[in-house]
């Protein structure tokens, strides 16, 4: 069988940016790896030679794609690779061969499958048959090859629906696979005679034989595939049944004359004649055909000898003797998994794609997991400042004489001043802007991309209609934009998220900027009041302060359960990895939860036990506030430096809340902006992919558009209508007119009826005149006088009058003979003159 050829493939570009976009690698992390496989595939589709290390050679490229469709898949959306493979049966022509193309690893598999059983077969048939070694490779080889060609039988429909090339349908892989399988089987049988192995056996494997060619036979009859073979192919299969399904009766026969069964013997080798005489009649040229006639013819006389003069034994029928019962030695060898020896994976450092994803959907998971229970935390503590902020402590309790500023407020001065103050807030807010415009930016020219690549590829389909064949852009994209409609989502809500939080920050700027003076400034702004008249001493301060340390100790214990819990990790991926090798199938929504659970339970609880513990707590210090409320004496200057002090606690609060959304937000945006920028790099190469597939699908439609219409129009009904009666022939006027005296007239030409017309598939043999009904016979002029035939021809005939030079409409006028003067009569030819050549005589 000859092999598939190949178009070159570039691996480089389309893996390098998949794995750099998909697996968050650097450029170029795996070049060697890359290069690798584009050497391996270049070797799959150069001349190969006829060795066992070339066919291993396919199938580690087959192994190794095979593994790559979990890892590095290859479509129209993803690995953007494209593989062209001609047919194997198809020998070119002046419009190019038969190719298809497609962006799939199922078809390059089944391609290079294609070509690793073609060439087993090739190998097959450059074997010794003459020795051991040779028959054992020989069947060996050809059992691979059908073995090949079943599985791609099976593998192709359910995984390339669309029409590839003639060789890769279903009804030609199952004629080679059975083809494949006969001569393997043939191949036992010559093993069977060089063993002398009993007769009863040899018939056996060679009726199977018989049997096998006969099935290829049928399957290679089929209409959509009896176009591929070479012209001999048919002929040697048919003959092959023949010949073998002879030698099976011809040893069967001679297991009836050991047995003494004389008639069954003779009724045997008569039907092994018959056999071979068909097989000769097919055209088999095969060797052993001539010297199983010789055996056969010998063995019959002799048997016919006997038998009149010893045995008298009735010959019986064919369907009165037991057929020979096939033995099938020949059998597919199926594929292993892998197909190869020592196969090695290029990419074992890149997990299946599927695996990856499940990574990734436990992360984002495990993230959310991570991002509630911090809020839980956040929201406590926050609702536990606010508490304090509303019940102003400890500066109440610090704020005992009415002059002074609190310790706890000049703590908190100290800190704003540290952290930047509001000139750190101002520039993460002006920061803010032109992020947002630049994620703005790219989903806006990401999505007028795809807009306008779908707007050329509607125009392309509007025009070729069912002919532009490659997959719309609106189902191509639809993944894609699905994607960019989710960020967009995301960026809308982060609009709001925004304008909320520059809404308290304006609340609180001017308290945030009098928190960051310095004491004396603060006790300059803070108003004065007289002594709250409660000592530091006194119970209910002194119980406020046990709360106080209380809360202190439950902020610490958050701090530190915020850390673990942020930097908490749980490798899956192993676990995901044994899963799939164990069961086959990943369930990753199982393994994830029960990994999760295992990792944050104890985080769950000690975040819910310190929540319950501040429930109580502020309980208590509500209390333990009220008692100090009503022992502190109250007037209009307290009240007023009170709350004062209640707004400045609650700027630095307002400060610190601020500063983490802001941080949290600008980390977003340019997160955000390096997911966008992968998405926007995907989308170019998509429609550079796209562009260069539109240029080449239109310029193979307009290569199609100029091979020829082999169609031929339908004849006009007119043209079917019968010929109408031929004309009577007029008289011989040249026959009734005495010649001139002293001239020569050339004998005139028996008058007869016009002839036949020829049949309607009638073609005129290269070198000889046309014949058209009631033209002249071969080589001879018609008689002068006799009309031009202008009877209409009969249909598929071409008309006469192309065969006639008429000028300006009238009739041709030929010179008369040189020795006779004659005048023209319209509507009838001149005599012939002399000199012009005769046409040759029909043959």
């Amino acid at each position: 069988l000859a092999l598939k050829k190949a178009d070159a493939t570039d691996f480089t570009k389309p893996l390098d940016k998949f794995i750099a976009n998909t697996y968050d690698k650097e450029r170029g992390q795996f070049k060697a790896q890359i290069d690798e496989l584009q050497t391996l595939r270049n070797n799959a589709v150069k001349r190969l030679d006829k060795h066992e290390s070339a066919v291993q050679m396919l199938l580690r490229y087959y192994d190794q794609a095979t593994v790559m469709e979990a890892k590095l898949p290859v479509s129209e959306s993803e690995v953007r690779v494209t593989f062209t493979w001609q047919d194997a049966f198809d020998k070119g022509s002046l419009f190019g061969a038969r190719k298809h193309s497609a962006k799939t690893l199922h078809f390059e598999k089944a391609c290079v499958l294609f070509n690793a059983a073609a060439l087993s077969s090739q190998i097959a048939v450059t074997q010794n048959l003459d020795t051991d070694d040779g028959l054992k490779l020989t069947a060996k080889y050809f059992q691979t090859a059908a073995g090949i060609f079943e599985f791609l039988r099976e593998y192709i429909p359910g995984n390339i629906p669309q029409a590839t090339t003639p060789d890769l349908s279903v009804e030609c892989l199952t004629a080679l696979s059975l083809l494949m399988i006969a001569q393997a089987q043939e191949t036992f049988y010559y093993k069977a005679t060089q063993d002398k192995m009993k007769d009863g056996i040899i018939a056996k494997i060679a009726m199977q034989t018989g049997n096998n060619y006969a099935e290829a036979f049928k399957s290679m009859q089929a209409p959509s595939v009896r176009a591929l073979w070479e012209k001999d192919w048919l002929s040697s299969v048919s003959g092959k049944q023949s010949l073998y399904h002879a030698l099976a009766e011809y040893h069967q026969s001679l297991l009836a004359k050991a047995s003494g069964a004389i008639g069954e013997e003779l009724a045997r080798l008569k039907h092994a004649s018959s056999l071979i005489q068909e097989a000769e009649n097919r055209g088999c040229t095969v060797a052993d055909a001539k010297n199983l006639r010789s055996k056969v013819t010998k063995a019959h006389q002799a048997a016919q000898k006997d038998n009149d003069f010893i045995y008298h034994e009735l010959v019986p029928s064919l369907d009165k003797i037991p057929a020979v019962q096939g033995a099938a030695i020949g059998k597919p060898i199926h594929l292993n998994n892998p197909a190869s020896a020592n196969f090695k994976d290029i990419f074992a450092e890149v997990v299946p794609l599927n695996i990856h994803n499940a990574v990734t959907k436990h992360n984002e998971r495990q993230q959310e997991l991570v991002e509630s229970e911090l809020k839980k935390l956040k929201d406590a503590t926050q609702q536990m400042n606010s508490l304090m902020t509303e019940l102003n402590l400890p500066a109440a309790i610090e704020d005992t004489g009415g002059d002074s500023v609190p310790q706890s407020l000049l703590d908190k001065s100290a800190a704003l001043r540290n952290e930047g103050g509001v000139q750190k807030i101002d520039h993460m807010f002006n920061e803010l802007p032109s992020l947002l415009q630049r994620n703005q930016e790219i989903l806006t020219e990401t999505s007028r991309m795809l807009d306008e690549e779908e707007r050329d590829d509607k125009q392309m389909r509007d025009r070729f209609k069912e002919k532009w064949s490659r997959m719309a852009s609106d189902k191509l994209t639809s993944p894609i934009r699905s994607e960019i409609a989710r960020y967009k989502t995301i960026v809308d809500n982060a609009l709001k998220a925004d304008s909320i939080v520059r809404e308290k920050y304006n609340k609180n700027r001017n308290y945030m900027i009098i928190l960051s003076k310095g004491e004396a400034e603060l006790k300059n702004y803070i108003p004065k009041a007289g002594s709250a008249g409660v000592a530091a001493s006194s119970k209910s301060v002194i119980n406020i302060r046990r709360q106080i340390d209380i809360i202190d100790g439950i902020t610490a214990e958050r701090q530190v359960i915020e850390s673990e819990l942020k930097s908490a990790t749980c490798d899956i991926t192993p676990k995901f990895l044994g899963a799939l090798a164990a069961d086959g199938v990943l369930r990753d929504d199982d393994i994830s939860k029960e990994n999760l659970n295992s990792t944050y339970n104890n985080f769950s609880k000690q975040i819910a036990e310190s929540i319950a513990r501040q429930q109580d707590v502020e309980m208590q210090l509500k209390a333990a506030n009220q008692q100090f409320v009503a022992e502190k004496q109250s007037n209009n200057n307290l009240q007023k430096r009170e709350q004062t002090l209640r707004d400045i606690a609650a700027a630095y609060d307002a400060f610190t809340e601020l500063s983490a959304h802001l941080a949290e937000g600008t980390k977003f945006y340019n997160d955000l902006t390096n997911l966008l920028v992968k998405t926007q790099t995907k989308v170019s190469d998509l429609i550079f992919a796209r562009k260069t597939e539109l240029q080449a699908l239109l310029g193979d439609l307009q290569k199609d558009l100029a091979k020829p219409d082999n169609q031929i129009p339908a004849i006009p009904s007119n043209h079917d209508r019968p010929p109408p009666p031929a004309r009577p022939p007029p008289p011989n006027r040249a026959a009734a007119a005495p010649a001139p005296a002293g001239s020569t007239v050339p004998p005139t030409q028996p008058q007869s009826a016009p002839p036949a017309a020829p049949p309607a598939n009638y073609a005129a043999v290269p070198g000889q005149q046309p014949q058209y009904p009631g033209a002249p016979p071969p080589g001879t002029y018609p008689p002068q006088g006799q009309p031009y035939p202008y009877q209409v021809p009969p249909g598929g005939q071409p008309m006469p009058y192309q065969q006639y030079p008429y000028q300006g409409g009238q009739q041709p006028v030929y010179p008369p003979h040189p020795s006779q003067p004659y005048t023209q009569v319209p509507g009838t030819y001149p005599p012939p003159p002399q000199g012009y050549p005769q046409y040759p005589p029909q043959q």
